[in-house]
């Protein structure tokens, strides 16, 4: 209304910026204190550092009785769910955009549909209007501070225009009639398909939702099937895209949608063969739930068309997703049916379903089953001519027996064959997950072997996608971390590896790992909470599974001194020793450790003669040296304590195989056993040199149990 307004002598202008996130926080925070913090960051980030938005949508949730007064304080007492704008904040936001121009107003309203962010040729496309009209118009808005432009000369997005609030935007969205909205959306569709080269390939996951959007404005017109088609074309290309880019599981979301729409469109065949793919996606990127889901969907459609090769070729990724979430017995079902349906006649898919089931017999621990499947895997992958992505995967499985079988040699040469075939089929993927199983057959006696092939998995399974193996693979790398000392480092590697909004199975797989860190330090009670939510991993029917939480259990009860309990843990873990896993698995090598020391400490010397044999009846070779080195120790401790003559002798001996074969924080235990040694027989002096380099290698790793049992001598040597 007055150009003029605020300009002139004596005037000076302030512009009010919005504020950084971490402004806003204890703004936020003081309007209701004790948010939990995802609601906090959901608040700023709606609020866009503009206090008011922050407090109108406060008093939105006030509204909905999710925020209430307790004892003269706002608390937060139910669940917030999806933000929307509060209707005092869109009125207020609604008369502003009210108060411009018509032809303004019209190019807000086009810019709404084209979202946060967007270029001036655009805008021109949608709106019909020429470019001069269209940049003074956009100009105007600069001026109303409706829109910004992008200055950063670094962005790819330099010279966009962007709505100053994303809720101005929203709000101006939502005043578009229906027919309006699915008009602008088709609009914008069309001229992203026509700006972009290869037909909007660049960004067809946008084209994709644009149609989308079309179809949600004004559902049931007559043009509802053409619509349809073209978002699934483009959701499909998205998928596709997604899948070549390594993003398996937004692929698998991408190919979901298409099938829904292909649901609707009651075209069976279609939408169970999209189905599948969803399925496939989602299993590569690691979500096995999901792909239990989509399986399901596409099993249904495919039962419907009464396509039993087609059920049993979907049956694989139900299988293989049964397998990740340890439910073995319904994954040996499912994947036996599927098998006899496809090995009368057999082709590529009944080789995929064998490797599928052999992997459930290799984890089960059935090593004859698993050697007869793996065997005639590797005949029918040669007969059947498969090309080296296929092969890899057979050797891999063939690898994996070998190790559950004891064969580590044998498994090496399969693990690296798998990975010379991937390399040759340019499947990262398949790389990455057969580094990831080399390192754990190379770590039972090289563990900085194993660290660096767990280096190298990171870059092909980053590559690949799949989640789940990435965590895994940071699982060994944690294990090869752990037993060559670099304590810190693995504190680092999982605070930098745990994703936001992670997979319920990524989570398990860190949490598992930050359990043992916090056991093996001394955190009790922060170990313990980790190993309470291991719920997934406690209800397996997995070996390896019920083998590392037992594992976690036991550390976690060792770090309190309760030993007896330790003991039990441990010896449940040690129960799977028979179960493929062997003394070479490092939940069997470690459970062992803890086994043999808490048996001690209770005087358990039918449990210790037990251990002893467990390791004895081990060929030399095929015994852990971590195990050779604790097992000297074992035997030391027990001359100790039946006052044999050489028992100072054979502690050296056994020491000085710790300090070539043991993780430090195990040399620092035979280092006290022997000071205590030292003490009893008169030698403090040599017992002082003890206690301060276990006292050394405690302070380096931050382990508490050892500098806490350290202290512990160093004060009995000066009462003497």
């Amino acid at each position: 209304s007055r150009p003029g307004f605020g300009t002139g002598r004596n005037r000076v202008a302030l512009t009010l910026d919005p504020l950084d996130d971490a402004s806003m926080r204890p703004l936020v925070e003081a309007l209701v204190p004790g948010l939990p913090a995802g609601v906090r960051e959901a608040i700023v980030a709606q609020a866009q550092g503009v206090p008011l938005f922050a407090v109108e949508t406060v008093r939105a949730l006030i509204d909905r009785d999710v925020v209430q007064p307790v004892e003269g304080v706002y608390r937060l007492v139910g669940d917030v769910g999806d933000l929307e704008v509060p209707d005092s904040l869109h009125a207020l936001l609604a008369a502003r955009l009210d108060s411009l121009p018509p032809e303004i107003r019209r190019l807000v309203s086009d810019a709404a549909v084209l979202g946060t962010s967007f270029p001036e040729d655009a805008v021109v496309a949608v709106s019909g209007l020429d470019a001069a009209t269209v940049r003074e118009g956009l100009g105007e808005l600069l001026r109303r501070e409706v829109l910004t432009v992008s200055a950063d000369p670094l962005s790819p997005e330099r010279g966009s225009y962007r709505f100053a609030q994303e809720m101005l935007r929203q709000v101006a969205y939502e005043t578009l009639s229906r027919r309006d909205r699915k008009a602008r959306h088709l609009a914008v569709a069309a001229h992203l398909r026509g700006a972009f080269a290869h037909d909007g390939e660049e960004v067809v996951d946008v084209i994709a939702q644009h149609y989308l959007d079309a179809l949600a404005a004004v559902p049931g017109d007559p043009d509802e099937a053409e619509i349809r088609e073209q978002a699934v074309v483009a959701l499909t290309r998205t998928a596709e895209r997604a899948a070549r880019t390594g993003a398996p599981g937004r692929a698998g979301r991408s190919y979901a949608s298409s099938a829904q729409l292909r649901d609707g469109d009651d075209d069976v065949r279609r939408a169970a063969d999209l189905w599948d793919k969803a399925a496939q996606s989602s299993m590569a990127g690691g979500d096995a739930r999901t792909t239990l889901d989509y399986a399901t969907a596409a099993i249904d459609r495919y039962l419907q068309l009464g396509d039993g090769r087609a059920v049993a070729r979907t049956q694989r990724h139900r299988g293989r997703a049964l397998l990740r979430v340890g439910r073995l017995t319904e994954a040996r079902e499912v994947l036996t049916g599927a098998y006899e349906t496809l090995r009368d006649d057999p082709t590529l898919e009944t080789l995929v379903v064998l490797n599928e089931l052999a992997a459930v017999e290799n984890f089960s621990g059935n090593v004859d089953v698993a050697d007869r499947l793996t065997s005639e895997l590797l005949l029918m992958g040669e007969g059947l001519a498969a090309g080296p992505d296929l092969m890899a995967n057979a050797f891999m499985t063939r690898g994996i027996f070998n190790t559950v079988a004891g064969r580590r040699a044998e498994a090496g040469v399969a693990f690296r064959e798998a990975a010379r075939l991937g390399e040759q089929a340019n499947r990262s993927d398949i790389v990455g997950h057969t580094l990831m199983n080399l390192a754990n057959v190379v770590g039972v006696h090289d563990p900085a072997a194993a660290l660096d092939v767990t280096r190298r998995a990171v870059e092909p399974l980053s590559r690949g996608g799949d989640r789940t193996l990435i965590a895994v693979n940071y699982g060994n790398m944690v294990i090869a971390l752990l037993e060559l000392g670099e304590w810190d480092e693995v504190a680092a590697v999982l605070d930098a590896n745990t994703p936001a909004g992670a997979l319920a199975d990524i989570e398990d797989a860190i949490r598992l790992a930050q359990a043992q860190l916090a056991a093996l330090r001394g955190d009790v009670a922060g170990a313990e909470a980790l190993a309470a939510t291991l719920v997934r991993r406690r209800g397996s029917e997995d070996p390896q599974d019920l083998a590392a939480v037992a594992l976690v259990d036991a550390l976690a009860a060792a770090a309190a001194g309760r030993s007896a309990e330790a003991l039990s843990r441990a010896k449940i873990g040690l129960a799977h020793s028979d179960e493929g896993l062997g003394v070479g698995a490092d939940q069997i090598r470690w459970a062992w450790v803890i086994a043999a020391r808490a048996a001690y400490e209770v005087g358990d010397s039918e449990t210790l003669a037990e251990l002893l044999s467990m390791v004895d009846d081990e060929m030399p070779g095929r015994l852990p040296p971590m195990l050779r080195a604790e097992r000297d120790l074992v035997r030391a401790r027990m001359a100790v304590a039946a006052g044999e003559p050489d028992a100072g002798e054979r502690l050296n001996a056994a020491v000085a195989a710790m300090r070539a074969m043991s993780p430090p924080h195990l040399l620092a235990g035979g280092l006290l056993d022997r000071a205590e040694y030292l003490m009893s027989v008169g030698d403090a002096a040599a017992a002082a040199i003890d206690v301060a380099d276990s006292k050394a290698i405690g302070e380096r790793l931050g382990c508490r149990p050892v500098l806490d049992r350290a202290a512990a001598l160093a004060a009995d040597r000066l009462a003497v």
